[in-house]
């Protein structure tokens, strides 16, 4: 069964060149170009979309915007020329961020994520929580229980995950702002802790499963006491 899929772009250009994309595809069916949020979202009333490509800025209300006023929404794809969005689009749960301009194979790697997310039945359908990064010209996707945790350097924020290292450039204050839930504890001025990471807490430190030690701050002790242990704690020793 082929994927229906919307294209919403501002930019008559680009609108023929993913259309083009989308018909070279056999796992889509174009069922409409529209060059504004408000001629998608009627179009989306008359036909199923299971995929929205959609540019992020545009005119009347930006891509970002229409995508977090949809109660129900279909697959996203974000497509932009503007390289400073990827932070603002994880809250939304993009299947993918693609870059203009956009070629066909990053194009093909992007519907391969989609395809793979529809195969997933919705019942027990769960996507990670994650954010991107820029990384050199790309945006890397990183999932929040990858992360083992976060060191601010300078300007920069050192981003430990369990296959490697990132170093984009954003404050730690900044970047817990940004992260959503409690899936993150600050321990330390310089250090936010990927919860499910914790191994243990000695009276100074955190203890990673990695083995690695985490200082922790004077001021930070009650909160890591009333998020990370408070509630959770079984027995006392005596």
């Amino acid at each position: 069964m082929k994927i229906n899929t919307l294209i919403i772009d501002d930019d008559i250009n680009w609108q023929k060149i993913l259309g083009k994309f989308v018909q070279m595809n056999p796992l889509l069916e174009l069922v409409g170009v529209c060059g504004s949020v408000m001629e998608g979202y009627a179009k989306m009333a008359e036909k199923e979309v299971d995929l929205l490509i959609c540019d992020i800025e545009m005119p009347e209300m930006s891509g970002l915007d229409f995508i977090k006023s949809i109660r129900y929404a279909p697959c996203v794809i974000f497509v932009t020329a503007h390289r400073d969005y990827a932070l603002d689009c994880y809250d939304v749960s993009p299947v993918d961020f693609l870059l203009k301009p956009i070629d066909l194979d990053r194009f093909l790697q992007s519907i391969e994520k989609v395809r793979q997310r529809l195969a997933v039945l919705p019942e027990t359908a769960f996507v990670s929580p994650y954010f991107f990064v820029r990384e050199n010209l790309n945006y890397e996707q990183i999932a929040y229980d990858d992360v083992l945790y976060m060191k601010a350097q300078d300007n920069f924020l050192q981003i430990v995950t369990k296959q490697k290292n990132y170093l984009p450039i954003i404050s730690i204050t900044k970047m817990e702002e940004q992260l959503k839930g409690d899936a993150f504890l600050r321990v330390h001025r310089s250090y936010l802790v990927y919860r499910g990471a914790i191994k243990s807490i000695t009276k100074n430190d955190i203890v990673l499963n990695s083995g690695e030690f985490i200082p922790i701050g004077d001021q930070y002790r009650t909160q890591i006491n009333r998020k990370h242990i408070e509630g959770y704690l079984i027995s006392r020793s005596s």
